[in-house]
């Protein structure tokens, strides 16, 4: 009894150490009895008999039937006696939870038959795997989604090569393939694409698939074998773990053919303009709204000997006469002003160094919405009718030999002359005249005649012109473009140009004699229009590329907000200091990635010289040690040394933009690295504290550069040469943007290099340093920040995102700081959330702007509507310059950008649920 007694003990004892909880049944009492972890299982009273139907109450109602169900059989004389299953119960706070049974049923024999006399109950909580199992379930069903259906070129291989999941989008593309799940990845490339080509692809992919390194591949354009078009691509792959544990490739494409073909229709237009201009027999020019000139035409640089780069501005002023200077820009300025058509005669110096005179004519243009855009017009060299009209003015007693000399100059520059005098009513038309307006050199010149010919919608400003010139008070000169429709029926446009010539004072002054040109200027009418044409087909192809940019700019930062927040949240879960470093490293480095991204991505800061720095104080040191952190790995890559050497102390911290100077210093590194096979690359750095100039000199051993190459390395697209442009690729503008934003940080970039012998860049900065002189620490990290004091809430927020991963991130920061949160996956959610009276009252709303379904736009617009006054936070993952225009004019309150920064978000919602 004594043993088993002890063999007892030992069996609750053990029972007590595991998880499993025991029940036993008497089925003669009807009553159960629960040992402590099975009473804490079943939501029992712990040491109390209950009844059995107390038990089978905890059953979950959608179990209940298979569970009783298992029970009836066990009861079965003729039966196993025992059974085993997986169910749910119902505790009395609403909890559900998982266990694993095992029971079976002992029997006895009484009156020969096998009757139920008592049974043991096993079980085991098993709710945290079948949570698991439910999460690893719907992980894979949203995986599939995210791809299937997403509208863009994403598809998915496995590690056999075989096509796993495919996009809407990129089953377009492949078409041909159906069904496309499973196909042979090899097959498929080998179809579309020439042999060589296809064969690239394919070792990328089984590269990425082997050692996890992505590959983004350069812009192509190739000719499809299946479909025998010419489509053009960018496309970028890397690694990704699958549902099922194993590895895949995922690669994301963009059709650009459209693009490519829209680019090669404008540079078409472009040349088809230099073209034209330069075959015009007049110098061309062409102002922005600012009255600055922006284009000349080769004939003004033929003429003048003044390059298009020096004239532009107000640089072709230096060609006028110093002594027409100021009344030409004065007159020609006051007609812009004033938006109006302008002549104005000056002289000119050409390439020989004389001057000549010149007939300045321009008119504005305006865009189909009437706005103006400018002036567009033309200079022409009218030195012999100039000389002509001073001689008519000098010589009236040698008037018929002027005139002789003043037509045969006109008609040698195209021009058609007309003579009227007033008191007898004649008129005398040049033989050009005749020709320009279409009608035979009969002799027959009328001004009515020449009016007939004037298109009925000019007509009543040509006559109102010409008949303000002939009044007492009228002006001297006139000029005026109209259109006339000749005798045959063509249309052509032409400027009239004249003066008029007085006599007499006061109420004697009167008219004489009214002279003029007449100029056929439909070639630069046709030119207008199709300077016009192309410059709407060029803003077509800009906003593409915006729109092209602000998608990428959300692609991109998506995912960044999740890498860089759980980044957040993993800090909060370590305590080992060689962990928490890892983890700040990956913060660290993806917000100084995330921060080159956004300022690649926003072209129009770049385009227009707009830098936003962000001056704070930084360690030097610590900068130098993230490039060689980052930069070791290329460098190893090609078996060469990266050295970094201090010529003394540097300064303990200096205020400068640190995202701004790691950019330069990457970029100069790069090249250094990109350009040299043999030797080394040294990043040497000395400070000068006489002079606070900070000086960083990137050294290689590579290539070099000849010595005509110097000046134009900073050129926008330049590279030193053919050859190194297909051997090391590249823009050519990474040099440029690091001389920009030298300049802007108060430095400068000069370079030194020997062909063959390698290269010195050295970048010198005018810094504002601070403490004391140190020692270079490679290793030390960045200067910390105080941070800033918690922030605690109590508000209810709706947080709405159709990302599981910004919701998750957005309630881990909002709940830590104290506040209750809702969730919605989109914006139809939200409004029925907001607007359902069963739902509890929120606060404030956190509000992503791309969903589907409905997006935060129309989320927010209709939530004003429906006289929704609570905050709205805009969230957003663009980073283009209107989001936030555009988020508040929706009618939200703030924005803020992904990746989510938490501070920035707590005090967000602090500040407007105050």
């Amino acid at each position: 009894m004594s043993e088993l007694t002890t063999t007892e003990q030992q069996l609750r004892l053990a029972l007590s150490m595991s998880s499993m909880g025991v029940i036993h049944i008497d089925y003669e009492t009807g009553l159960a009895s629960a040992d402590q972890q099975a009473a804490r299982l079943f939501d029992l009273p712990p040491g109390e008999q209950v009844d059995r139907e107390t038990v089978h109450a905890k059953f979950h109602p959608d179990d209940a039937p298979a569970i009783n169900r298992h029970v009836a059989e066990s009861l079965d004389p003729n039966g196993a006696g025992e059974f085993s299953m997986e169910h749910r119960i119902l505790r009395q706070n609403g909890e559900v939870r998982w266990l694993s049974i095992r029971k079976k049923v002992v029997f006895e024999e009484r009156d020969g038959k096998r009757v139920p006399v008592s049974s043991l109950l096993a079980a085991v909580d098993i709710t945290h795997k079948k949570n698991a199992e439910d999460n690893l379930k719907r992980s894979q069903e949203t995986f599939e989604k995210l791809v299937q259906n997403s509208p863009f070129g994403i598809y998915v291989v496995d590690d056999t090569l075989s096509m796993r999941y495919v996009s809407r989008g990129a089953r377009e593309v492949f078409s041909q393939f159906d069904p496309i799940e499973g196909h042979d990845f090899r097959e498929i490339m080998f179809t579309i694409w020439r042999e060589e080509f296809a064969a690239e692809i394919v070792e990328h992919f089984r590269h990425t698939l082997q050692t996890g390194e992505p590959y983004r591949a350069p812009a192509f354009v190739e000719n499809r074998h299946d479909t025998d078009q010419v489509e053009s691509y960018e496309w970028e792959i890397e690694r990704t773990t699958l549902p099922d544990g194993k590895f895949g490739v995922v690669c994301y494409f963009y059709d650009a053919t459209e693009h490519e073909q829209v680019a090669e229709s404008i540079r078409r237009r472009e040349q088809y303009f230099r073209e034209m201009t330069d075959a015009a027999p007049a110098m061309l020019w062409v102002t922005d709204p600012n009255h600055s000139c922006t284009f000349l035409s080769l004939g003004w640089q033929d003429y003048t000997g003044q390059s298009q780069a020096e004239g532009t501005g107000t640089g072709w002023l230096d060609m006028v006469h110093p002594d027409d200077r100021d009344d030409a820009y004065r007159t020609i300025l006051s007609a812009l002003n004033k938006r109006e058509p302008f002549e104005h005669d000056f002289r000119l110096r050409n390439a020989n160094g004389s001057y000549r005179w010149a007939i300045d004519s321009g008119r504005p243009k305006f865009n189909a919405q009437g706005q103006f855009e400018g002036y567009i017009g033309s200079v022409i060299d009218v030195h012999d009718r100039h000389l002509a009209e001073e001689s008519l003015r000098q010589r009236a007693t040698d008037i018929e030999a002027s005139e002789s000399r003043l037509r045969l100059a006109a008609e040698t520059t195209g021009f058609g002359t007309y003579d009227i005098t007033t008191a007898d009513s004649q008129e005398v038309w040049s033989d050009e005249l005749f020709r320009i307006l279409g009608l035979m050199p009969d002799g027959i010149a009328d001004q009515s005649r020449y009016e007939s010919l004037v298109h009925p919608e000019d007509r009543d400003q040509f006559r109102e012109t010409l008949n303000r010139s002939m009044t007492t008070e009228g002006p001297d000169r006139h000029s005026i473009e109209f259109r006339i429709i000749r005798p045959d029926g063509e249309t052509r446009w032409l400027v009239d140009t004249g003066r008029a010539l007085r006599e007499g004072v006061g109420q004697h002054r009167r008219v004489v004699r009214r002279i003029g040109t007449v100029q056929d200027i439909t070639d630069r009418k046709v030119f207008e229009q199709s300077l016009q044409r192309a410059k709407h087909t060029a803003e077509m192809a800009n906003r593409s590329r915006g729109e092209f940019l602000a998608n990428m700019s959300h692609e991109i930062r998506t995912p960044m907000s999740a890498i860089l927040g759980h980044a957040d949240i993993l800090n909060d879960h370590l305590q080992d200091p060689d962990n928490l470093l890892v983890v700040e490293t990956i913060r660290r480095n993806g917000n100084f990635l995330l921060a080159i991204i956004n300022d690649i991505l926003d072209l129009s800061k770049i385009d227009a010289g707009k830098m936003d720095l962000q001056k704070q104080p930084v360690r030097p040191d610590s900068i130098v040690g993230d490039i060689r952190s980052l930069m070791d790995v290329r460098a190893a890559e090609k078996d060469l040394p990266l050295k970094v050497e201090f010529a003394g102390p540097v300064p303990e911290t200096i205020r400068t933009d640190a995202v701004r100077l790691r950019q330069i210093l990457l970029n100069l590194v790069g090249n250094a690295i990109k350009f040299t096979s043999d030797g080394e690359v040294r990043l040497h750095v000395r400070y000068d504290q006489r002079s606070q100039l900070l000086n960083f000199d990137v050294i290689d051993t590579g290539v070099g550069i000849p010595p005509e190459k110097l000046d134009s390395l900073f050129e926008p697209f330049t590279q030193v040469d053919n050859t190194s442009t297909r051997s090391h690729g590249g823009t050519g503008l990474g040099l440029t943007i690091c001389r920009r934003l030298s300049q802007a940080l108060g430095g400068q970039i000069d370079v030194s290099s020997q062909p063959g012998k390698g290269s010195r860049f050295t970048l010198c900065l005018k810094v504002d340093a601070s403490g004391k002189l140190i020692q270079p620490n490679l290793n030390s990290l960045p200067t910390q920040e105080v941070p800033a004091p918690e922030i605690r809430l109590s508000a209810r927020v709706l947080v709405v995102d159709d990302r599981r991963d910004i919701r998750y991130l957005a309630q881990h920061f909002i709940e830590k700081a104290g506040s209750t949160v809702y969730t919605a996956t989109n914006g139809q959610e939200a409004v029925d959330f907001i607007e359902s009276p069963d739902s509890p009252p929120v606060d404030l709303i956190v509000m992503d702007m791309q969903m589907p379904v409905m997006d935060g736009y129309e989320a927010t617009a209709e939530l004003r509507r429906r006289n929704c006054k609570l905050p709205i936070i805009a969230l957003t993952a663009n980073a283009m310059k209107s989001d936030r225009e555009e988020c508040l004019a929706a009618g939200c309150t703030d924005y803020t950008t992904k990746p989510l920064d938490q501070q920035k978000l707590i005090q967000m919602i602090a500040h407007l649920t105050v």
